[in-house]
């Protein structure tokens, strides 16, 4: 799972504080950049084509992990409207290895699929990918602690703040801040069909 944090230095419009506090965790300077797992920097895509070509092992190699807790998405909860995001997270952990793992965090992030920019390199208007809009939180999500044989329900909120809701997305993961590995993600691509 990736997302792309952008640097103000580039594209101001697309940067929001908790993507630029996460950027600079990551010691990312180039824009956009993606991590895979929380813990790999990919290879820099320019055009969005090429993303399954560059990808595939990455892709493919991340499917073959075990992980130690299922994450999904609940569709009831899980919606927009024009004043609010709602993300409806269920995590279910499935190894006792989660009993002994103290700096979780469920992050949750609204996006948009494709924002307009104006580029002066280009002098064109261009149109920038999963654009972080929203960490829900703070920067780092919200801490959790799980327990093996018992399931963890929440929804997270946030505001909508003049995005074009026909754009948004979100996506929701669990990630170890200590060794910043991500567990498990999930994502729906746009919550208005």
């Amino acid at each position: 799972m990736f997302f792309s944090y952008y640097s103000s230095l580039f594209q101001p419009e697309l940067v929001t504080p908790a993507g630029e506090r996460r950027s600079q965790w990551y010691g990312v300077s180039l824009t956009p950049t993606a991590f895979f797992d929380g813990r790999e920097q990919a290879v820099q895509v320019t055009h969005p084509d090429s993303f399954w070509v560059v990808y595939r092992d990455q892709f493919t190699g991340a499917r073959a992990h075990n992980t130690v807790i299922e994450l999904r998405l609940d569709s009831a909860t899980t919606t927009i409207d024009s004043q609010q995001v709602r993300i409806g997270v269920q995590i279910h952990p499935t190894d006792t290895t989660v009993d002994r793992m103290t700096n979780l965090n469920l992050v949750g992030i609204v996006y948009e699929d494709s924002v307009p920019y104006y580029s002066l390199l280009r002098g064109d208007t261009v149109y920038a990918p999963l654009v972080v809009r929203a960490v829900i939180a703070d920067t780092w999500g919200v801490p959790i602690r799980l327990r093996f044989g018992t399931d963890f329900d929440t929804v997270l909120t946030t505001a909508v703040r003049g995005w074009d809701i026909s754009h948004v997305g979100v996506a929701a993961f669990v990630q170890d801040t200590a060794s910043q590995a991500v567990l498990q993600a999930v994502t729906r691509y746009r919550l208005i069909d």
